[in-house]
């Protein structure tokens, strides 16, 4: 292939002599187009950035847009494709940003004028692109680890909060390198996990509401996954949880959504960001699982749109909400709870699904 260059904002937009490197909102797409439709959206608003926070261990850029109409605006920080195989996750990010910048509807503007987000649409750019070009249903990121024939850590094992209740616990087979769920040999050991940690953190003070998108199951889950804990804030996450029915039911006639915390609905996991969000910078910390069993990680490009419409759709109720709470007082009592380790209430927990000692692949 030949390869052209092209400068927005001083960055390289790399293009190719084909339209493969253009980014299509009806279908999926590889990392590059993704990557250039978000230097191009910089390029076309003045009021969007993209930040580069790190690179991947192939050398790929980890990027996050900005979309920011004002200094004062709270942080909604929304990521996917943490898992490389999770191809609608990154179609759904992707069309949340489409829609906030050239949908001139009443619901962006007022997204736009009282949020500022923080989206990256590939968390994983190293695996995402694998799955493209050699194995569909790779998991992991590509870098190496102490096995020689297998490569991979599980991005999300390998975050701080939890991560040192299983080390040591689980077998090598269970946890080891060759594993799907391998969460590396210390947290924060992949650079994909370090560079979000990182940009998390720069933005902990305002930040109010984060989501990271996954896939499959049609499940709202927040904290936590390591241990069977009731967050103190859980009749405040009831409320988001509440609403996101509502708006299921409401838009699709119906819904088979469920909704709770990690363990209890799940399984038990461990370093999951989920944990990690909520424990270190906001207290509401979803992480929502797209999609139904009938497509599991394949849905076909003509039910893109019906889950990109009922996530955008789920995203402007959870946000209205947040903003009414916001300006009533409410989210500032609930934030007054202490909704750390000293508060959590422990408790006996009735399994509603599976073996809550093994860890799924989802």
């Amino acid at each position: 292939k030949q390869w052209y260059q092209r400068r927005v904002r001083g960055v390289d937009i790399i293009t190719t002599n084909d339209d493969k490197s253009y980014y299509n909102y009806t279908g999926y797409n590889s990392w590059l187009p993704i990557r250039n439709e978000l230097y191009r959206l910089a390029k076309t608003y003045d009021f969007v950035t993209v930040e580069q926070y790190g690179k991947t261990h192939e050398n790929r850029e980890l990027l996050a847009l900005h979309i920011n109409k004002a200094k004062k605006n709270e942080v909604v920080f929304l990521n996917s494709l943490m898992h490389a195989r999770e191809w609608m996750t990154g179609c759904i990010t992707m069309n949340i940003i489409h829609r906030l910048l050239e949908y001139s509807t009443e619901d962006a503007k007022f997204l736009l004028a009282n949020f500022h987000f923080v989206i990256i649409p590939v968390v994983n750019p190293d695996g995402y692109e694998y799955t493209h070009t050699t194995n569909r249903m790779w998991r992991k990121n590509r870098e190496p680890t102490t096995e020689k024939s297998c490569k991979g850590v599980d991005v999300n094992r390998n975050f701080m909060y939890g991560y040192k209740a299983f080390k040591g616990k689980e077998s090598k087979e269970e946890r080891g390198p060759c594993t799907e769920i391998y969460p590396g040999d210390k947290a924060l050991s992949s650079k994909e996990a370090t560079g979000l940690n990182m940009l998390l953190f720069k933005y902990r003070q305002r930040m109010r509401y984060y989501i990271d998108y996954h896939s499959f199951g049609n499940i709202w889950l927040n904290a936590y996954g390591a241990h069977n804990w009731l967050p103190k804030n859980d009749l405040q996450l009831g409320r988001y949880r509440k609403k996101l029915m509502q708006t299921m039911t409401a838009v699709l006639g119906h819904h088979d959504w469920t909704g709770g915390n990690v363990f209890d609905v799940l399984y038990q996991c461990f370093g999951i960001v989920v944990d990690h969000v909520h424990y270190y910078v906001t207290p509401l910390a979803f992480t929502v699982e797209v999609g139904d069993e009938r497509d599991e990680f394949n849905p076909p490009d003509t039910r893109i749109n019906t889950y990109v419409i009922s996530q955008w759709l789920a995203l402007i109720s959870q946000l209205r909400l947040l903003k009414s709470e916001m300006d009533s007082g409410q989210y500032a009592k609930d934030r007054t709870l202490n909704w750390r380790r000293t508060n959590m209430q422990k408790r006996t927990v009735v399994y509603k699904r599976g073996d809550k000692d093994s860890d799924d692949k989802r």
